[in-house]
């Protein structure tokens, strides 16, 4: 339990108006911290920090374009003088993108990099200014940046690079006490990921954990990234994928040929 440990800090969550980002903020608010509850859809994010507050947490819901430097600034001024300054950052505001590369405009691929590249940037220079010691940035990548992605090149480019600014990010914070970790989901059952599900609703049993994945199950890691019992953790991508980027054609064929599910 990190209940206690996480009483009284501080955190802000990006794109938290639903799906991972949404499970983040809950699960933090239930280990005691307060959650300012950021995303362009406001009345998601109202909800959100409504449900917070009805199990007696305390949550501060904010519209930001996280594409927007000035919005970002004044999202965490916000926070700052209404809860205090952030001890917490996840950058979790995203979305999809598919197609081929030959077919995508400058504007689709600008802005593929400005929702997840330049928003963690906005976000991590602004908190960084006031955190000390113990304080935390969790950056949500994706599998798709560790490993290519067909009909996705933009996405996977985008979740690629935040892997590298969470990597040498940390090592320009680290004798400060400050961790900069990343977590890399796989196939998530949220409002983003349901095209996959409904498209191909058996591709979980590709998945060698048989299932897809839950916000919970990132929101359960991101709380751990956060407490101090993750102090010595930093500059890392934690695949959270039930085993997928481990299932190559060669572990898929043998664990067929053996009969198993």
């Amino acid at each position: 339990m990190v209940q206690e440990k996480l009483d009284g800090r501080v955190a802000l969550v990006t794109g938290a108006a639903s799906g991972i980002g949404r499970a983040i903020a809950l699960q933090l608010a239930r280990e005691g911290a307060m959650v300012s509850v950021a995303d362009i859809n406001l009345e998601g994010a109202r909800a959100v920090a409504r449900e917070i507050g009805d199990s007696n947490g305390k949550a501060l819901a904010i519209k930001c374009d996280v594409r927007k430097e000035k919005q970002v600034g004044k999202a965490v001024k916000e926070t700052e003088e209404r809860l205090g300054n952030v001890g917490i950052l996840v950058n979790c505001a995203g979305t999809a993108g598919y197609g081929f590369l030959a077919d995508m405009t400058t504007e689709e691929w600008l802005s593929m990099f400005e929702i997840h590249c330049n928003s963690t940037f906005f976000f991590s220079r602004a908190v960084l200014r006031s955190m000390k010691e113990g304080d935390r940035i969790i950056n949500i990548s994706s599998i798709d940046g560790v490993q290519a992605q067909f009909f996705a090149t933009a996405y996977a480019a985008a979740k690629g690079a935040i892997i590298s600014l969470t990597a040498s990010l940390a090592l320009e914070v680290a004798h400060r006490g400050i961790t900069v970790n990343a977590i890399a989901p796989g196939h998530i059952r949220t409002p983003m990921g349901e095209m996959l599900i409904y498209f191909a609703p058996d591709f979980d049993k590709e998945i060698p954990a048989q299932r897809f994945g839950e916000p919970e199950d990132i929101a359960e890691l991101a709380v751990f990234l956060a407490s101090p019992g993750a102090g010595y953790i930093t500059g890392q991508v934690i695949v959270v994928d039930g085993g997928l980027t481990l299932a190559n054609p060669i572990n898929r064929f043998t664990v067929k040929m053996m009969g198993l599910p």
